[in-house]
């Protein structure tokens, strides 16, 4: 195998993984410079298989047609390299301009293949190939500088990659269109330098693709953060109606066995006599007696709170968390010089059951709670009454 051979099919390798990394990164990130980059692949690997020095298969040209395919591929490859860009740099509109010029690339650049095409008939269009190419460095050149300079960071990569393919061209087509005559070896150069340009773009699509991950993920933490504001009591840092809500429908949670409404009594007593401020410590002081184990604790507003019970003891457990809130407030809030106590409407939550049902039940054993002296529960009789059911003996 000869160094031509070895030299070609490394290109290929490097042009391959380059070009399955932008179809594959496609369905990710939906960004139209990925398709620009693999047809400039394409365009590329074909100018290679063109003009390297290999033995191809006899059905493919051979002597000026081959070269004139070469050079046709390289027309095509700079036309694809200004949708490319103007696609990729960023979408800010300080790259207006640059984005405009760069659009202009693909005409000049399929007029360039043109030119070649017809080259065997009129011979001076191998000179006007070379000056629209030239062109085309040049104006890739001033927008690079000019998207550096405003500060994109997709232009300072790009600059680095096509640095060394922007001299070989410059070299090449300033001696062509001195001489006459075609550059020995410029292939070669070309080659190495394209080689240097997909690499150095490959590492910053990767780039932007990390980017565009953190910012997505920022976006998703910041929705989701939105989503439990939305759903969270600010004063007492449990769940609110909404939250409840959403809890009672969430299809990734064990259904509750039971829901309890709960009713601070004479709660007007402590905002009368220590003022707003110490019956809003008492709020959050019942929020931290609420919370238990298999106990989804929300505030339905002012002093009610409910409370979604889950566990076969459930009956037991609501009596549980109804006496904590007493004691959560001694210790939490030692200047209220009082008991605080609360009564509570407790009933089974059935398959049929929506949030709503369940908590008119729930309230109508709350009102029988406070008919009976207060600092009780009560719970729904199986026959759908309110019985005196108390649950203080069971606990």
């Amino acid at each position: 195998m000869d160094w031509a051979s070895v030299t070609f099919g490394a290109f290929l390798g490097v042009a391959g993984t380059f070009g399955m990394l932008a179809l594959a990164l496609f369905p990710i990130m939906r960004r139209g410079f990925l398709v620009w980059i693999a047809l400039r692949t394409l365009a590329f690997c074909v100018m290679g298989l063109a003009l390297f020095p290999l033995e191809l298969p006899d059905w493919f040209p051979s002597g000026a047609a081959r070269v004139d395919i070469g050079e046709i591929a390289l027309s095509l490859a700079v036309a694809c390299t200004g949708p490319f860009l103007a696609a990729y740099l960023e979408d800010e509109p300080r790259l207006a301009r640059a984005r405009f010029w760069l659009t202009m690339f693909f005409p000049i650049g399929l007029a360039s293949g043109a030119a070649t095409a017809l080259a065997p008939w009129w011979g001076w269009m191998d000179r006007v190939h070379d000056v629209l190419i030239l062109s085309v460095i040049l104006m890739l050149v001033a927008t690079l500088a000019f998207a550096v300079r405003t500060g994109s960071r997709a232009a300072r990569f790009q600059a680095v990659g096509y640095a060394p393919l922007i001299v070989v061209g410059l070299v090449v087509l300033t001696y062509e269109l001195s001489t006459g005559t075609p550059m020995p070896y410029w292939p070669v150069a070309a080659l190495f330098a394209v080689t240097v340009d997909f690499i150095v773009t490959g590492v910053g699509v990767i780039d932007g693709f990390m980017i565009i991950k953190r910012q997505r993920d920022a976006a998703v933490a910041d929705v989701r953060e939105a989503r439990i504001a939305v759903a969270t009591d600010p004063l007492t840092n449990i769940a609110n109606r909404r939250g409840l809500a959403l809890r009672f429908r969430d299809q990734n949670q064990q259904r509750p066995r039971g829901l309890a409404v709960i009713d601070c009594d004479h709660f007007k007593r402590v905002n009368d006599m220590f003022g707003h401020d110490v019956g809003d410590e008492v709020l959050i002081a019942v929020a931290d007696g609420l919370r238990h184990e298999d106990v989804f604790p929300a505030r339905q507003g002012g002093e009610e709170f409910v409370v979604l019970i889950y566990g076969n003891d459930w009956q037991r457990l609501a009596e549980t968390v109804r006496r904590r809130i007493t004691i959560s407030v001694l210790e939490l809030v030692p200047e209220v010089s009082f008991p605080v106590t609360a009564s509570a409407g407790l009933t089974e939550i059935a398959e049929h059951d929506t949030l709503d049902s369940a908590m008119k039940r729930a309230d109508r054993a709350l009102f029988a709670a406070k008919d009976a002296g207060r600092d009780r529960l009560l719970v729904e009789s199986e026959c759908g009454t309110i019985g005196p059911h108390l649950l203080h003996s069971v606990v």
